[in-house]
C-alpha cells in the first residue's frame, strides 16, 4: 500500500509540474504578445497586480486558518521567496522574453532544477544521486543547445 501512495504522490508531482510548465509556457507567450505596445517595467506591473489580486483571494478562500497559523519564521521564508520568483524573476523573465523571444528565453528559464539542485546540496544538504545528475547534465547542455543556436 505504500508503494502504491508513493507512486501516487509521484504521478500527481509529475502531472502538477507538467501543468506549471504549460502555464509558464502560455505566460511566455502572452507576455510576448503583451509587451508589443508596453515596457518591461510597465508588463511586470501589470502582471504583479493582477497576479496578486488572483492569488491572495484563492489563498485566503481555501487556505485562510492555516495563513494565519504559519510560524513567524516560515512567514518570513515565504515572503523571501516571493520577492526573489514574483517581483525579481518576473521582472528579469519579462525582460529576457523582450529581448531574446518566448521559445528561447523560455528553454533558459527551465534551467531552474539546474539551481535548485546546486543550492538545495548547498544549503538543504541534499544529496545529488546518479540520475538527478544526469538529468541536469541534460539539462545544460540543452539550455547551451538552445542558447548557441541562431
Amino acid at each position: 500500500m505504500i508503494i502504491y501512495g508513493t507512486k501516487r504522490r509521484l504521478i500527481t508531482g509529475i502531472l502538477l509540474s507538467l501543468m506549471a510548465a504549460l502555464g509558464f509556457g502560455l505566460g511566455a507567450v502572452f507576455i510576448k504578445a503583451g509587451m508589443s505596445s508596453v515596457s518591461v517595467k510597465t508588463a511586470t506591473v501589470i502582471s504583479l497586480i493582477s497576479s496578486t489580486a488572483v492569488t491572495m483571494v484563492i489563498a485566503f478562500l481555501l487556505h485562510y486558518e492555516e495563513i494565519l497559523s504559519l510560524a513567524p519564521m516560515a512567514f518570513i521564508w515565504f515572503i523571501l521567496a516571493g520577492l526573489i520568483t514574483f517581483l525579481g524573476g518576473r521582472f528579469f523573465n519579462f525582460h529576457s522574453i523582450n529581448l531574446v523571444g518566448a521559445s528561447k528565453a523560455s528553454a533558459v528559464v527551465s534551467s531552474t532544477p539546474l539551481f535548485a539542485a546546486i543550492l538545495a546540496v548547498l544549503f538543504l544538504n541534499e544529496t545529488v544521486g546518479f540520475i538527478l545528475g544526469i538529468g541536469t547534465l541534460l539539462i545544460v547542455v540543452g539550455i547551451t543547445l538552445v542558447v548557441i543556436q541562431e
